[in-house]
């Protein structure tokens, strides 16, 4: 190999061909940059401390495997056991779709999301967050605040429930100036 660079490109694109392994997850596991190899491709030049972190992580990941192939990457996915039900059932109920856990990562909103979420105006939302009826903001710096997702989809069934379901007879939330 003529330099650094070849002999890099060689033992990366080796490695992902030999294990299956994506170029994402490479970079990510290796430098925590799921970007990297994507930009070398496009021309930019890895430091010899980036070059050296991916090549022993390459070196070591041979050596936990004692050169074991990974499964390809376009696997099936998991079929469920034959006994298993596809709906949960809890006290006679059948579990709905929005109260399912699900494995999504954490995601915060910002003010015109949560707006258009809740039907409910900025302001509204902001003066019934300091009277203690809208859950608590996260503070993402300065005067930038958002919401877990996963919070405001909770207080809107907390909400559901506590107007029974959305029921027609339902009360209604105070207008200004009814009590609270």
């Amino acid at each position: 190999m003529s330099t650094l660079e070849q002999y890099f490109n060689s033992r990366v694109s080796e490695f992902l061909s030999r294990t299956g392994m994506g170029a994402t997850t490479l970079g990510l596991k290796a430098v925590g940059d799921p970007n990297l190899l994507r930009e070398i491709a496009e021309g930019r030049s890895p430091s010899l401390r980036i070059a050296d972190r991916v090549l022993a992580f390459i070196d070591n990941y041979d050596a936990d495997s004692g050169d074991a192939r990974a499964p390809s990457p376009r696997r099936s996915r998991p079929r469920p056991s034959p006994g298993a039900a596809r709906t949960r059932r809890t006290r006679g109920k059948t579990e709905r779709p929005m109260e399912r856990k699900t494995n999504r990562p954490a995601r915060i909103l910002r003010s015109p999301e949560v707006e258009a979420l809740t039907g409910l105006s900025r302001s509204t939302i902001y003066r019934w967050r300091v009277a203690g009826r809208f859950p608590p903001a996260v503070v993402m710096g300065g005067r930038t605040l958002g919401w877990f997702e996963s919070v405001i989809e909770e207080w809107l069934h907390g909400q559901a429930e506590e107007r029974g379901g959305g029921r027609a007879d339902a009360p209604s939330t105070p207008r200004r100036g009814e009590a609270e």
